[in-house]
């Protein structure tokens, strides 16, 4: 057995055994991330002039300007990784170690500084819950455990490289869901059935049930608490249909079953189908650079049909 397979096992065996301690919470590997700092990027980065000071800010995780704007963006990467929960207004400390753990023989965090910083966080006591209140409550943590933090949280790129470089499981950058996706669902024998379903044919096989499940964890449509028809209706708003969003409801809350290809079946066979390959094609690009929205970009039709036709020739 190799070292980088030896170490890979001995850090799966390690996390599985802090999961027990704490419930059913798994590390987040860098992919989920980069998809959080994108998300809460695309959900509180301002228009306008000062869109790139903010940008350079806290690209770096420097939590400046000090102003309501930032301090949702704090909330929401606090929150994305989930050592704030807003629900009961609480950091959740113990996560830090389970995160450190993990992936400590990539980082080369410290366990001593580690362990300040868990103290630390645990003993933070948030009031009202609003954004400047997390913001303030976290921000002298923040600052003394910045550097740290980074390591812990993956928010350092050669740390990020080593983890891709050790777990081909990890989807890269520059990759879509659906491509990732696809390579573990089917191969050469199958071929003919990923082309089908490159054309959004219902073939009903083993391969296709296991990719579009895949795909939609993936694009968040699941997640941690199950289905999120939210984050479906959010990709139509995208693609500039947000006045379908009671159609796309319906069709959800009406589709019998519970599993990803039996959602996915109910919309390409309803009235929606044809704006819902749009969404998915957007989604799909938009997985191939998790910046794409942040830098700028918008839904365009042609361009989108340009790079579909590039990826399905990958395929059939």
């Amino acid at each position: 057995m190799s070292h980088t397979r030896a170490v890979v096992l001995a850090v799966a065996c390690l996390c599985l055994i802090l999961v027990q301690v704490e419930g059913t919470w798994n590390a987040l590997d860098p992919e989920q991330m980069r998809f959080i700092h994108s998300r809460c990027f695309e959900d509180n980065l301002p228009a306008g002039p000062k869109r790139a000071l903010y940008a350079s800010k806290w690209i770096k995780w420097e939590l400046e300007p000090n102003d309501e704007t930032t301090h949702c963006f704090a909330k929401c990467v606090l929150e994305g990784i989930q050592l704030y929960d807003s629900k009961s207004k609480k950091f959740r400390s113990k996560r830090i170690t389970i995160q450190h753990e993990a992936y400590k023989t990539f980082t080369g965090a410290n366990d001593d500084e580690v362990a300040k910083y868990k103290q630390a966080v645990a003993a933070l006591r948030v009031g009202s819950g609003s954004c400047s209140d997390v913001f303030n409550t976290y921000l002298p943590v923040h600052k003394q455990f910045h550097d740290v933090s980074q390591l812990v949280y993956l928010s350092v790129s050669a740390v990020a490289a080593k983890i891709y470089e050790a777990d081909p499981n990890v989807k890269r950058k520059g990759e879509s869901f659906a491509e990732y996706c696809a390579k573990r669902a089917w191969d050469e024998k199958t071929k003919g059935d990923a082309c089908k379903a490159r054309k959004y044919e219902l073939t009903g096989s083993n391969e296709l049930k296991a990719a579009i499940d895949c795909i939609f964890r993936g694009f968040r449509y699941i997640n941690e608490n199950g289905f999120n028809p939210d984050e479906i209706v959010r990709d139509f708003k995208l693609i500039n249909k947000p006045e379908l969003e009671p159609q796309v409801r319906s069709v959800l809350s009406k589709c019998a079953g519970e599993k990803a290809y039996e959602y996915y079946s109910c919309l390409l066979q309803s009235n929606v189908k044809e704006d819902f390959k749009h969404a998915f094609d957007f989604r799909e690009l938009r997985s191939v650079d998790y910046s794409y929205l942040v830098k700028g970009n918008v839904y365009d039709p042609a361009k989108l049909k340009e790079e579909m036709a590039k990826a399905d020739a990958k395929v059939c």
